[in-house]
């Protein structure tokens, strides 16, 4: 898990700076939404690595890392589409990676999103990282929700989910950007979260697609060059919902 928060961000004090999430898919890469960083120079935007305890004053057990450049996903042109970017850290991270799904996997009907999200809309966020259930349904369900907001819906980057039973709370407000994984040493990253007409627990929300990003990150890992401090920079719009973004492989070549 990663937690992106704002360089400026005292280390007594990370939670209030806490802004989005993210997950590791190489040793200096962070896959997050691109609604997350779309307004914000890469200067302005840290990301803790192995994050867990948030809390003012309290020890927090993970990697601060500056991030070095932000790469859009290249059909990022608008947040609706492909809502992924990754951050390219200034250092390697001592987090072993999660894991990307491989070409012949079978996706599991069920993750976990972990996360600093609020427990609603307009409610408390935690400054501990909370876990939500999901259970991935079927793409009309969010189709739906997509066409009411005027949105043109994209099942081949997105998933469909809603809380699975038992859960107490939605992916919100601070969630995006933030992993929905499955398995374990290490987990594989089945998806991020991107954003929800609502934050009710019985609402659906929209997750991007790790593996339609799978080939994009392969490619971006195996080129990339470590960039100078000062470089880089990202444009791409902001997620769409009533409630805004929850801050919510087929290969793509």
């Amino acid at each position: 898990m990663v937690a992106l928060v704002n360089a400026s961000s005292p280390a007594g004090d990370l939670f209030n700076g806490q802004f989005c999430g993210g997950v590791l898919v190489a040793e200096d890469l962070v896959l997050t939404a691109a609604h997350c960083v779309h307004a914000a120079r890469h200067s302005a935007v840290d990301a803790v690595v192995g994050a867990d305890n948030l809390c003012r004053d309290a020890p927090v057990g993970g990697q601060r890392l500056r991030v070095d450049r932000v790469i859009a996903h290249p059909r990022t042109s608008s947040g609706k589409v492909v809502d992924a970017a990754l951050l390219v850290l200034d250092g390697s991270a001592r987090t072993t990676p999660a894991r990307l799904p491989g070409p012949a996997d079978q996706p599991p009907a069920t993750a976990t999103v972990f996360g600093w999200g609020r427990n609603g809309f307009g409610g408390v966020a935690p400054c501990r990282r909370t876990a939500v259930p999901l259970r991935f349904v079927a793409a009309d369900r969010c189709t739906e929700a997509q066409r009411n907001l005027d949105i043109t819906p994209n099942p081949a980057w997105q998933s469909c989910a809603l809380p699975d039973s038992g859960a107490t709370r939605n992916t919100c407000t601070g969630d995006s950007g933030s992993p929905a994984l499955a398995g374990s040493a290490p987990p594989t990253v089945l998806a991020v979260v991107s954003w929800g007409p609502s934050c009710r627990v019985d609402d659906v929300g929209v997750y991007v697609r790790a593996a339609a990003l799978r080939s994009w990150i392969l490619t971006v890992a195996s080129t990339r060059a470590r960039p100078t401090l000062g470089s880089g920079g990202l444009s791409a719009p902001r997620g769409r919902g009533p409630t805004g973004p929850r801050s919510a492989v087929t290969a793509d070549d």
